[in-house]
């Protein structure tokens, strides 16, 4: 199962064994033909040299390739940004505002850009902000204050299920826990 979701597991630490066995065999090979009697000895400097050298061979390409396999990591092509803090996309909205942009070429780029990501509905207040301007500074001024308010939202939404009255007394939580909840639900 750790193959699949460690990318160690998936391929480095082979790799790196294989590289190390390679130079410990390769060391062996060459203290037999200098005569040595016991051509697996090994110093505790020669074996981390060794170790420092097979870790060096590991190739990045190795290493991408094993972690690409796990499919743990976010595609990188995509942004790490959630598509309303996307710095990109609001660089779209900006040229838009700046009238170096048309409507029709920020939409295409827009969903080029964030591919899954794009929702139409969440792009539409900005969009229409900057149509409804009277110029350009009005737009871009309400661009500033869209951006900034996206920028401040995580899209974090924290679900609180409600509970019956029933359950409620049958549960006979203690006082503290009953003030706390009830100051999140107020809160959320």
């Amino acid at each position: 199962m750790t193959s699949f979701v460690q990318p160690c597991d998936a391929g480095i630490i082979r790799c790196f064994k294989a590289l190390y066995r390679w130079n410990f065999c390769a060391q062996a090979v060459d203290l037999d033909a200098a005569g040595e009697h016991n051509i697996y000895k090994l110093s505790l400097l020669e074996g981390m040299t060794m170790a420092k050298a097979a870790w060096e061979a590991v190739s990045a390409e190795t290493i991408q390739h094993c972690w690409n396999h796990t499919k743990i990591q976010p595609d990188t092509s995509m942004s790490f940004h959630p598509a309303h803090m996307d710095p990109v996309a609001w660089d779209f909205i900006h040229q838009y505002a700046t009238g170096t942009m048309t409507l029709p070429s920020v939409e295409s780029g827009l969903r080029a850009h964030l591919r899954d990501q794009y929702i139409d509905s969440d792009w539409q207040p900005a969009l229409k902000a900057v149509m409804e301007a009277e110029d350009n500074n009005t737009a871009l001024d309400a661009i500033s204050a869209l951006r900034t308010a996206a920028l401040s939202h995580s899209g974090i939404k924290i679900r609180i299920p409600t509970l019956t009255p029933a359950a409620t007394e049958s549960a006979q939580r203690p006082n503290q826990l009953t003030s706390v909840e009830s100051e999140v639900m107020e809160s959320v």
